[in-house]
Formats: C-alpha cells, structure tokens, sequence
C-alpha cells in the first residue's frame, strides 16, 4: 500500500471534481448546483433547523452559510421564519418551489451511489466509509479546533 499523500490528495481532488460535475449536470435544470445542493437536502431533511445546526452538520463557516442562505432566499428556496419563544432564533424552511430540486437531489444520490459502489463488495464500502470519517474527524478536529465540542453524526 502507497501511503503517500500525492496519491491520497490526488484521487480525493479528482473524486471532488468529478462528484461536483456529475451534480452540476444533475440539477442544471434548477437554480442550484453542487454548493448549493447540501444545504437544501439539509432542510428537506431538517425542516426548521437554524443555520447554526447546519453549520455543525455541514462543517462550514458562518460567512460561507450566510451566503448560501442568502442566495436560496433571492432564488425562492428557502423561507426563514422566526423562532416565537427567542427572536433572535430563526427557522429554515423549504419553500415549494425547493422540492422538486431537493427530489432531484435525492435522486442524484441513488444514482451517483449506485455507479460509485458498482462492483465493489459492501464490506469494502462501509469500511471505506469508516476511513474517510475518521480521516474528515482528524482533519475537522485540527480545522475546527477552535469549537469546543466535536461534530457529531447529523
């Protein structure tokens, strides 16, 4: 086994690139592509989480999801909605208008899985999928370090 990081780094990148064209093509039809396709499948799945549960899940900057709320907004995507206890606690919502993107989404995943696992034995998957955790864990854990509770499972 080659334990070099350029041959690691390398088909990660490539991975990256070909799972970001493979949805950009998927949902070209909508006003979203792959940036923006986490975050509605988050709230399809998540309906009236706040934007810090989708940081914690999605392991992304404030600035970063801030944008992406913004832009689902002006899009039509996203309603936000405040919390009726705390005013300063705001609720994500789907609009409408979301779903049939956030079908689609879910569509994509089946078949991009499906193509991805194709010939490879479901040992080898979940022990694959059991790595790249830890390796995301290792590397959150030095990115993020400044959190005080590690990310959980979401």
């Amino acid at each position: 086994m080659n334990s070099s990081f350029s041959d690691l780094g390398r088909y990660i990148s490539i991975f990256d690139r070909l799972m970001k064209m493979y949805y950009d093509r998927g949902l070209s039809e909508f006003e979203i592509g792959w940036g923006q396709q986490f975050y509605v499948e988050y709230l399809f799945d998540h309906p009236g989480a706040t934007s810090q549960e989708m940081a914690e899940c999605i392991r992304v900057d404030k600035a970063t999801l801030t944008k992406m709320i913004k832009k689902l907004t002006e899009v039509g995507y996203i309603q936000i909605s405040g919390d009726e206890r705390d005013r300063r606690v705001k609720h994500l919502y789907l609009t409408e208008k979301a779903m049939p993107a956030a079908q689609k989404i879910k569509s994509i995943h089946a078949e991009f899985y499906s193509t991805l696992s194709a010939g490879v034995p479901t040992a080898d998957l979940a022990l694959t999928e059991q790595t790249l955790q830890r390796m995301v864990e290792n590397i959150n854990h030095k990115v993020w370090h400044r959190m005080e509770e590690p990310h959980g499972e979401c």
